[in-house]
C-alpha cells in the first residue's frame, strides 16, 4: 500500500503540494493500457511509483514482460514520453475540473476499496469524500420508465434522510434518479464515474454532478483526466460502487446489465443485496426478479425493508408513515369477490381476498410483487397464496409466480 503513496497526503480542501507520489501516480495511470493491477505491479517491482517514474519509460519497457504491459502501453512507452510532464498535465487537468487526488496509502482513501483484489491506486475526487461512511448503492437501468425512476428517487431520498450516503454510477436513468433523491439529504450521495473527472457523461448530468459535490457529496473516478466513457470502463466502475457500499439495491435492470454486474461484485465481497420486485411483464424487472427467484437478494419493496434488514435506525417520520399505511384494501377485494364469486370465496379472510383480487388468469405475478402491492410481508403473502392454491383458487408457476385458476 505505502509503495503507491509514500509521502503525500491529501485533505478535503485540496492537495497540499503535489509531491512526487501524486505526480508519479498521475503520470503512470495516464499511460494508455495501464490499469490498477499494472500500477500495483509497477509499484511492487520498483519499490514505489515515484522510483518507476524517475527511472523512466525505458526501465518500464525493459520489465514489460514481468509487468505484463499491454500492447498499447508498450507502444506508448516506446515513444519515450516525459513521464513527469505527463503527470503534471494530468494533475493540472484534475485540478481544473475542481478535483484532488487521493492515493491508495492516503488517510482519505476509503478503507472499503482496499478489499478489492485490485484496488484503484489513484482516485480523482470532486467534493467531500468521507473515508468511512455508511453507504447503500442504488443501481439499475439507464432506460427505466417513470415509475421505476420514482422508486429510485424515493430510495435515494429516504436512505439519505436516514443518514446513509447513496452510491451510484452517475448514469442516466436509475442512477441519476437515486442521486437526485439523495442530494441535499443528511447522508448525501456519491457518484462513481466511468470516465475522466473532467469528462461529463452523460452531458445532461453536468449540473447534477456540480450539485452533488457542492452539497456535501462527491464525484469520483479512478480513470485519468480525458478518459472517454468507453464501454469497458463501466464494469471497472461497478466494482468500485459495490465495494464502497454496505448494501446494494437493484431497482430495475435487464438480465444482462451493469446493475447485475454490480450485484455480482457485491456478492463476491459479501455485501447484502436487495432487489425491488416488479411485474412479470416488465422486461426491466427481469433482473431483480431473477435475483429474488435464485435467492441471491432479499426483497425490498421500499427503503424501510433495507433499513430494518441492515439494523440501521429508521427515521421517526418514516416509521410513522409505515405504521399509518393501510394494511388492506377491503373495498377492492370485496368488490372482486362479490362480482366474480370464486369457489371457496366464503372461507377467505381479508388478506386472502386482497391477494386474490390482485391476480388475473393471464399474467403471472411474483410473490414479492404481490406482497408489495398488498402491503404484506413476503412470507405472509406466500403462506396466504399457498392457502389459495389448496382451495383451488390460484395456480403456482415456477419461480413463485401465481395466476388465478
Amino acid at each position: 500500500m505505502c509503495a503507491v503513496s509514500s509521502e503525500t497526503r491529501t485533505v478535503d480542501g485540496g492537495d497540499e503540494g503535489a509531491g512526487a507520489s501524486v505526480l508519479a501516480a498521475c503520470a503512470l495511470s495516464a499511460v494508455p493500457g495501464v490499469g490498477p493491477s499494472t500500477l500495483l505491479r509497477i509499484a511492487k517491482r520498483f519499490g514505489s511509483l515515484e522510483q518507476a517514474m524517475a527511472q523512466g519509460a525505458r526501465a518500464l519497457l525493459d520489465d514489460a514482460r514481468e509487468l505484463r504491459l499491454t500492447e498499447d502501453a508498450r507502444a506508448y512507452l516506446s515513444q519515450h514520453p516525459d513521464l513527469e510532464k505527463l503527470g503534471a498535465l494530468a494533475l493540472e487537468a484534475s485540478r481544473q475540473a475542481g478535483a484532488r487526488v487521493v492515493l491508495l496509502g492516503d488517510a482519505a482513501y476509503p478503507p472499503a476499496l482496499r478489499q478489492l483484489p485490485s484496488p484503484p491506486p489513484i482516485l480523482h475526487v470532486r467534493g467531500r469524500l468521507a473515508p468511512a461512511a455508511p453507504r447503500v448503492a442504488v443501481v439499475g437501468s439507464r432506460d427505466a420508465g417513470d415509475d421505476a425512476l420514482a422508486i429510485a428517487h424515493g430510495f435515494g431520498e429516504a436512505l439519505s434522510a436516514a443518514g446513509l450516503q447513496v452510491v451510484s454510477g452517475g448514469a442516466r436513468g436509475i442512477d441519476s434518479a437515486a442521486h437526485e433523491g439523495a442530494c441535499g439529504g443528511r447522508g448525501g450521495t456519491l457518484a462513481v464515474l466511468g470516465s475522466g473527472i473532467d469528462v461529463v457523461y452523460p452531458q445532461e448530468n453536468e449540473e447534477l454532478f456540480h450539485r452533488i459535490a457542492r452539497d456535501g457529496g462527491a464525484v469520483m473516478t479512478e480513470f485519468p483526466p480525458g478518459t472517454p466513457p468507453a464501454a469497458g470502463n463501466f464494469p471497472r466502475r461497478n466494482r468500485i460502487v459495490a465495494a464502497l457500499a454496505d448494501a446494494v439495491v437493484v431497482v430495475r435492470a435487464a438480465l444482462r446489465s451493469g446493475a447485475l454486474i454490480t450485484a455480482d461484485h457485491a456478492a463476491r465481497l459479501g455485501r447484502p443485496i436487495f432487489a425491488v420486485p416488479g411485474g412479470a411483464r416488465d422486461p426491466l424487472a427481469e433482473g431483480p426478479n431473477a435475483l429474488l427467484r435464485h435467492e441471491a437478494a432479499r426483497a425490498a419493496p421500499g427503503p424501510l425493508e433495507v433499513l430494518r434488514a441492515m439494523g440501521w435506525p429508521v427515521p421517526e417520520a418514516m416509521g410513522r408513515t409505515a405504521a399509518a399505511a393501510p394494511t388492506s384494501e377491503p373495498s377492492a377485494a370485496a368488490r372482486a369477490l362479490k362480482d366474480e364469486a370464486p369457489p371457496g370465496a366464503a372461507a377467505l379472510d381479508q388478506d386472502g381476498a386482497r391477494l386474490w383480487a390482485l391476480l388475473d388468469g393471464s399474467t403471472p405475478a411474483h410473490v414479492d410483487d404481490l406482497a408489495l402491492r398488498s402491503r404484506m410481508a413476503a412470507p405472509q403473502a406466500l403462506r396466504k397464496l399457498a392457502e389459495l392454491e389448496l382451495k383451488g383458487m390460484v395456480v403456482q408457476r415456477p419461480g413463485k409466480f401465481f395466476l388465478r385458476r
